[in-house]
């Protein structure tokens, strides 16, 4: 009929996604889905960042400009290409979305996105999708999806199927200039929601492989898995850092070498296959010039300008780290290496602490110097390079575990796919890595490995640079530089090596003066035994 025929019409004009929040991340999104031919409804409510919903929708106007022409001064005709509207009232900004209608929350985690389901509640429909782009807790996330799944629908007086929502948790990797440009994405949530964003996520991810038009997005799994990978994803960034500032350190205070020469050989690095995002942005850093005058406050006269060796030796942390830490506890996995490196960015915090601790004990025995012969040296920047590679494997092997643990605890096997999960981390995020291709290589040819360790290509190259991991880890303990990470790394290798440990020590320990029994080598059961 003409009436359903200009119902049609009316939702076709309709945005195709609603973002709901304009801080960077938001902006930046919002802009991406535009740019690949979607249509968008941003949402702001009427604060401080109100004006961002108009700075997106001028930045995408001028944009635009470059593909009709810079002469078209039109800007209704503009807006009307680009189909990005700006909204600071929530239901005009519902009811501009196509149904099933698709909600990108991009607000911070916690409290605001508890606030913002309430208020959307009365505004959305079955099938609708909301999507938390934010570094949200997966159980929050796993409860989330049940009450707008369940809860909701229950709760609703037109029947208990008829306002089913669809609640996402997505991990969106690679930061403001990830969002707008191509991002690494990890939901999870129903098939439905996957299948019904797909398209668009697609779009507007990163792109990797021999080719570079794989889309670094796959449905990580159901309700919390999403974020749990993006979590872990985190907790490997962690490890992947610390062991980069150690190599930098020992490379200063080893090998002598300074800024330049520093940034030289991670240059050198990330041509081979240490090839990272991170390390070519270490290299960056690390040869910039600082533009803004010395207050007087410098680590070495001789390097006064480079900015790097201005910045106070204390590293922050917003979250993700601890909570991967604090899983595996739980879990009964070990991540030695993402431990490490929390505690690290812990102590860095000591500031005065350590100040008092490096005169109390700076007449420690130790050779701790630059000026070392090199004669003295067990290592040099090639050592250097391999033992990383080695330490970067072992990591990745300890959280890639984590999530295998995870789809195990939390019923996510049956969707969970490793390979699939580091194909998307190959573009876009802050780990993305050549040797994300290497780990694809092993978990496609067996997806039920248990550790990364146990496939043999991996054995292989971690066997023939583990000697080099070793030569740094008695360089730096000689010399009392602190490299933990790159320390728990080779402890790891050494305690899944050893088929027969000290733990029965401490299983008697515990027998002996709790009764906690033990269990036999040679008979099954468990038993308790008056050890005195």
């Amino acid at each position: 009929t003409k009436s359903s025929s200009s119902e049609e019409e009316e939702e076709e004009k309709k945005s195709d996604l609603g973002v709901f929040g304009m801080g960077v991340m938001g902006q930046n999104l919002a802009l991406n889905v535009v740019s690949k031919n979607f249509s968008v409804s941003c949402y702001n409510r009427k604060d401080e960042f109100s004006d961002r919903l108009f700075e997106a929708l001028e930045i995408a106007k001028n944009e635009l400009s470059i593909i009709i022409g810079d002469d078209d001064d039109d800007d209704t005709k503009k807006e009307q290409k680009l189909r990005l509207k700006a909204h600071t009232d929530l239901e005009e900004f519902v009811k501009s979305l196509k149904k099933p209608r698709r909600i990108l929350l991009s607000i911070p985690a916690g409290k605001p996105v508890e606030m913002t389901l309430e208020a959307l509640k009365p505004l959305v429909e079955s099938d609708d999708v909301i999507i938390d782009g934010g570094n949200e807790h997966f159980s929050e996330t796993r409860r989330r999806e049940r009450m707008c799944a369940v809860d909701w629908a229950n709760a609703s007086s037109e029947g208990a199927n008829s306002k089913r929502i669809h609640f996402v948790g997505m991990g969106i990797s690679g930061g403001a200039e990830g969002a707008r440009y191509g991002p690494a994405l990890m939901p999870g949530g129903s098939e439905f929601a996957y299948n019904s964003l797909k398209p668009m996520l697609e779009a507007i991810s990163a792109k990797a492989g021999e080719n570079n038009d794989e889309p670094c997005v796959t449905r990580c799994g159901p309700d919390g898995c999403g974020h749990y990978v993006k979590m872990v994803h985190n907790g490997i960034e962690y490890a992947d850092m610390q062991f980069i500032s150690e190599s930098v350190v020992l490379l200063r205070d080893v090998l002598g070498l300074d800024n330049e020469e520093q940034s030289e050989v991670l240059k050198n690095w990330n041509d081979g296959e240490l090839e990272s995002f991170l390390i070519d942005i270490t290299a960056k850093c690390l040869k910039k010039k600082d533009d803004v005058e010395s207050g007087g406050n410098t680590t070495n006269d001789d390097d006064d300008e480079y900015l790097a060796n201005k910045v106070l030796d204390k590293a922050g942390s917003k979250g993700t780290g601890k909570w991967t830490v604090q899983l595996a506890a739980d879990a009964g996995i070990a991540i030695p290496c993402c431990s490490a490196a929390l505690e690290a960015r812990y102590i860095s915090a000591a500031i005065d602490d350590r100040a008092k601790c490096s005169e109390m004990y700076e007449k420690d025995e130790i050779v701790r110097t630059s000026t070392s012969s090199s004669s003295t040296k067990l290592i040099d920047a090639e050592t250097l390079g391999k033992a990383l590679y080695c330490a970067k494997i072992i990591a990745y092997a300890q959280g890639l575990s984590l999530i295998k643990s995870a789809g195990d605890d939390y019923g996510w096997s049956k969707d969970l796919n490793i390979a699939n999960i580091c194909k998307v981390w190959r573009g876009g995020c802050i780990i993305r890595a050549k040797l994300l291709e290497t780990i694809i290589q092993a978990f496609t040819k067996d997806p039920s490995l248990s550790n990364l360790l146990l496939d043999s290509n991996i054995a292989s190259i971690v066997q023939s640079r583990v000697g080099d991991l070793r030569k740094v880890i008695v360089e730096a303990a000689q010399r009392g530089i602190p490299a933990p990470a790159l320390m728990n790394a080779l402890s790891y290798y050494d305690n899944m090596r050893t088929k027969r440990g000290g733990a029965y020590v401490i299983q008697a320990q515990r027998d002996a003066f709790g009764a906690h029994t033990f269990e036999r080598i040679d008979k099954e059961g468990t038993f308790h035994a008056d050890w005195w």
